[in-house]
């Protein structure tokens, strides 16, 4: 046992842990950080390998004897619904077994063995006929559903009982491919999939599946995928040192990197290093925050690099990978801490929306990317609102039915954001009357005044206390109602105040005080609620805006002081860019919306 320099006892050896995973151990007792960190339990450092408890029925290694004979496979038939093809003699693949199924450790290993199974083996190991439900089944149905329920027409003519056995069939559907879709991404490199498509052997594709009728086909589909959206076999994989094993390992399944682009792996470094750096507490070592920041620049860089020459080719140019790419590369910029050009990649997601038929129609087609476009929806209307008027993007035309996708999307919106749905249409609508007012540069801006007071009436006439479901979090509902009620008739005010759809009166600089007294009071009493603290930030933007309107340093100082916290807490620099908005804008005591966000901002994720 050695001591550091700080005086704190050190271990002279690696912690059991860190000597399988092949990890540089910290040393530190009792337990090592590193281990800690990732979520295992740290076996210590004692000169034997603590012994590992294993449940009963289950083996850690199942080799076969020297010179005994190769053992005979057999897939049963499943006892219900149609019956698979009996397959026995099969010849023995390898003599070694290869390590549990579930291991991260083992994964693009080149071309791993396939294990000794006995007939009992796979009828045991899983029934596929009762899929077990998961995380991942369940946002599929989700997507699913969303899509479905997109078409009211045909959702809204189904009987009670035709709903719920459509409702029934997309559950099983969504749980019976993931499933498939796990245990595919399992067998980990491309390199091992086309080995096992060339030999073209259905007993191979089976047993590797684990029974599955159709088994070389789904082998066929996803190499086919991989080869059309050009995946390399990645090899750099089996490294756990690696940056981007790093930065999924602990709530990502590693062996689902194969069959994502490289543009993905690049992203998820970036955004893991995002969240860290931002994570860390006020003082923190400066060397370390810039060693991270420099990987960051350059794995960004390589997805720049990855997702270029993907548009640039027509075969990759508008798939479903390429258009997630995007979204995740839009969703980092707009957390990244560099000035990124990210509105440019917002207009080229729209132009390869519009390749796919438009907004509606690529999600009937593609519904497993309804999560993805939640999160555009997301950045384009809080981009249109915190930025020129007259520089705005459309999910969709018309504007009616711009806020119809919306409203039918909006239950997976809501959790992102907790603002009550009539209000946020309300900021669309806002939005739009700005664009409408800055284009028409040489007329009476009081035109539209009658729109914009229609606007601020509904905002007015919302009642928290309404929408509030009764329950255990009745009053944090009701504050988080009124919070957004204030904001948005605030937001509804000063912009349009701006355009000059709204005129400069007593009546309209009263109600601006009202709302901002109102906003700043129940802003301080969510900081009281561990429920409400991630869900304030454009409030907190709307708030500075209207802070500039009036002197009290007080305000400005605890707006700054929250906007630090909310970046420490979410692990984003958004916050932190809005303080920079905010001070610049307070410095030129000029007060105005567009005055405060005369560029193409987004402070939301």
């Amino acid at each position: 046992m050695e001591r550091a320099q700080s005086g704190e006892k050190k271990a002279t050896r690696q912690c059991w842990e860190c000597l399988k995973r092949r990890l540089v151990c910290d040393h530190t007792l009792p337990h090592c950080k590193k281990c800690i960190k990732t979520g295992k339990e740290c076996p210590g450092y004692d000169e034997q390998k603590p012994l590992q408890w294993v449940e009963p029925g289950k083996v850690t290694s199942r080799r076969r004897k020297k010179d005994s004979p190769p053992k005979v496979y057999t897939i049963r038939p499943r006892e219900h619904g149609p019956n698979a093809p009996i397959v026995s003699d099969l010849p023995a693949l390898s003599s070694e077994n290869s390590s549990n199924s579930d291991s991260t450790e083992t994964i693009a290993q080149g071309e791993p063995p396939a294990p000794e199974l006995s007939a009992l083996d796979v009828a045991q190991h899983r029934d596929v006929d009762k899929p077990q439900m998961c995380a991942e089944a369940v946002e599929l149905y989700e997507s699913q559903l969303a899509a479905m329920l997109a078409r009211e027409e045909r959702w809204h003519s189904m009987t009670v009982e035709e709903q719920a056995g459509h409702v029934t069939m997309k559950a099983a559907e969504a749980i019976a491919g993931v499933d498939v879709g796990q245990r595919i991404m399992r067998m980990g490199s491309q390199k091992h999939i086309r080995a096992v498509v060339e030999r073209g052997q259905a007993w191979e594709a089976a047993m590797l599946l684990q029974g599955d009728e159709k088994a070389l086909e789904k082998l066929k589909r996803i190499l086919w995928v991989m080869e059309i959206n050009q995946l390399p076999s990645y090899e750099h994989l089996s490294n756990e040192t690696s940056d981007i094993v790093q930065a999924v390992m602990i709530h990502f399944p590693i062996w689902a990197l194969h069959v994502l682009p490289p543009t993905m792996h690049h992203i998820l470094v970036c955004l893991g290093l995002n969240h860290y750096i931002h994570s860390l507490p006020e003082g923190s070592n400066r060397a370390l925050v810039a060693g991270n920041r420099s990987k960051i620049y350059k794995h960004r860089g390589l997805a720049i690099r990855a997702l270029s020459e993907n548009v640039a080719r027509e075969t990759t140019r508008s798939t479903d990978l390429t258009i997630s790419s995007i979204l995740m590369f839009l969703a980092m910029e707009v957390q990244n801490s560099s000035a990124g050009d990210w509105r440019s990649h917002a207009r080229g997601m729209k132009r390869l929306i519009d390749m796919r038929g438009g907004f509606a129609a690529l999600l009937l087609s593609a519904p497993y990317l309804t999560s993805s476009l939640v999160i555009f929806i997301i950045i384009v209307t809080f981009s249109n609102s915190l930025g020129p008027a007259a520089d705005q993007i459309s999910i969709t035309e018309p504007p009616g039915q711009h806020i119809e996708e919306v409203e039918r999307l909006y239950s997976l919106i809501f959790p992102y954001l907790l603002c009550p749905p009539t209000l946020f249409s309300e900021i669309i609508r806002v939005n739009r009357l700005r664009w409408e007012v800055s284009k028409a540069p040489f007329d009476d801006p009081s035109r539209h005044t009658l729109d914009a007071h229609d606007i601020l009436a509904r905002v007015e006439a919302f009642e928290p206390e309404d929408w509030a479901q009764p329950g255990e979090h009745h009053e944090e509902w009701q504050l988080i109602g009124s919070i957004y009620q204030s904001a948005i008739a605030l937001y509804c005010t000063m912009s349009l105040q701006a355009v000059g759809a709204l005129p400069d009166s007593l009546e309209m600089v009263t109600m601006r005080s009202i709302h901002g007294e109102r906003l700043l009071e129940n802003l301080k009493a969510s900081t009281l609620s561990r429920h409400l603290k991630k869900f304030s930030l454009f409030p907190l933007c709307v708030l500075g805006v209207e802070a500039g309107f009036h002197d009290q340093p007080s305000t400005r100082i605890w707006i700054e002081r929250r906007l630090e916290e909310h970046s420490r807490l979410l692990g984003t620099s958004s916050p932190l860019k809005a303080r920079a908005v905010l001070r610049r804008y307070w410095q030129r005591k000029r007060p105005g919306w567009d005055e405060c966000f005369d560029g193409p901002y987004v402070f939301i994720l």
